[in-house]
């Protein structure tokens, strides 16, 4: 049997895009579901565009969603060079050969494939038979003035010096491929096999943009995504798990994986499923992985006691330090804060009392301390609870308040419920005896 050989031919040309990402997804499993070689070829040939340290990025977003391949710059195979602009001699030269067959001619510095008015037809692996009347090629340009390739010219002699078997790409490019059928059939090589996807569709259901839409892989890694959970939600994009699950790693995907499962349809970019499911995963890591998690990015020294408290709380590790900040950060706190809560300034007033009584502090006795004085005064659980959060952290949304009073420590809450006493003593005189 013939080796399977698949490839990713990203531009760089900026940042690494989400849309390279979902391509390596669906080809990495492809290819090595079939015990195949993934072949990673950086497309230069557009210098106008050409962005430093874009290489770069790119190993290194593909490499952070743990993905490998086995060919590229970085990984030299017996099937180089990897980069068009280390082979302008041989495009040149495959060039002249069509010249000479009469299939091609010079145009103005440029060098012209003459159009054989042929249908180009293939059968898709995904969409099936797709047909391109050959009135509708016209002649096209193959090498630039400037000496690089065209896209068309390039992939055609790069797919076949590189033995690629399929391509697996987006349906952007099944425009590109009757071109690149003509230009096999001039060469006389049989043409990989072709699979055309669906492109990602942001919520208004327009094709993911640069220009509008968070694209860049290092927002997403900025933002606190796990790449796992990111490499799951591609994996829901445009196919579908044959038993219906939403969850899965990638070595699953892979294990999985089935061109015929792929929609025709336009997957949608939807970021709250994507927030839904690094949600599960930030709270399927143990405390000591969310903890190394956190402290990799976190302006504050996170133990696993403040991890585990915010753990159900958080969809993204971004959100981390604004639940954190209490801990470090004495709120500022003021009567302005405590408007609608009934009763607050007897609820710190009582609350210093019985937990400056404390002898022993953690989480059993302080427990026991404050649901003993709510039922004692009549207060309203929700209400004094919600003084507490707000004297303590400044905020309404907040880890639970009584695992935090914990890790603050005893003096640290009295010092925060003496100053929060100064400014609210006279705000409900009359219920303070």
């Amino acid at each position: 049997m013939i080796e399977i050989r698949t490839r990713i031919a990203p531009s760089p040309t900026g940042f690494a895009h989400i849309g390279t990402a979902y391509v390596c997804l669906l080809n990495y499993a492809f290819t090595r579901k079939n015990g195949g070689k993934l072949i990673l070829r950086v497309d230069d040939t557009d210098t106008k565009r050409h962005v430093e340290g874009a290489e770069d990025a790119i190993y290194a977003g593909l490499s952070w969603l743990g993905f490998d391949w086995d060919e590229g710059p970085d990984k030299p195979g017996g099937f180089g060079p990897y980069r068009p602009s280390e082979k302008l001699d041989i495009y040149k030269a495959k060039a002249d050969e069509l010249i000479k067959k009469g299939q091609a001619f010079e145009d103005e510095g440029a060098i012209r494939f003459k159009n054989t008015g042929q249908d180009q037809t293939w059968r898709d692996l995904i969409r099936g038979e797709i047909k391109f009347g050959g009135g509708e090629i016209t002649d096209f340009v193959i090498i630039k003035s400037d000496g690089y390739p065209t896209y068309n010219f390039n992939t055609v002699v790069d797919d076949i010096d590189m033995q690629i078997t399929h391509v697996i790409r987006g349906e952007e490019h099944i425009s590109n491929t009757p071109r690149q059928l003509a230009l096999y059939q001039a060469f006389g090589v049989k043409p990989p096999e072709f699979a055309h996807f669906p492109t990602l569709r942001n919520a208004d259901h327009k094709k993911l943009s640069k220009r509008r839409d968070p694209v860049d892989l290092r927002l997403y890694r900025e933002a606190g995504y796990l790449p796992q959970a990111l490499v799951n939600f591609l994996g829901l994009l445009g196919w579908s798990h044959p038993d219906g699950k939403e969850v899965f790693d990638l070595a699953e995907f892979v294990e999985k994986f089935d061109l015929n499962r792929v929609s025709h349809a336009g997957p949608i970019f939807d970021t709250k499923k994507l927030d839904w499911l690094n949600g599960l995963y930030i709270r399927s890591t143990s405390d000591v992985e969310l903890v190394k998690m956190l402290n990799e990015r976190s302006t504050y020294n996170v133990s696993e006691e403040m991890a585990a408290l915010i753990r159900e709380r958080i969809s993204k590790l971004s959100e981390a330090d604004s639940l954190l900040d209490f801990f470090v950060n004495q709120p500022v706190v003021g009567r302005d804060l405590f408007e609608g809560v009934e009763k607050s300034s007897l609820h710190v007033t009582t609350a210093l009392h019985v937990l400056s009584n404390i002898k022993d502090w953690n989480l059993e006795n302080i427990n026991s301390a404050l649901t003993k004085l709510i039922e004692e005064k009549g207060f309203k659980t929700g209400d004094f609870y919600m003084t507490m959060r707000l004297v303590l952290t400044g905020k309404r949304m907040t880890p639970p308040i009584n695992e935090s009073m914990v890790i603050l420590g005893q003096d640290e809450v009295l010092q925060r419920l003496e100053e929060a006493q100064k400014i609210l003593i006279d705000i409900e005189p009359s219920e303070i005896s």
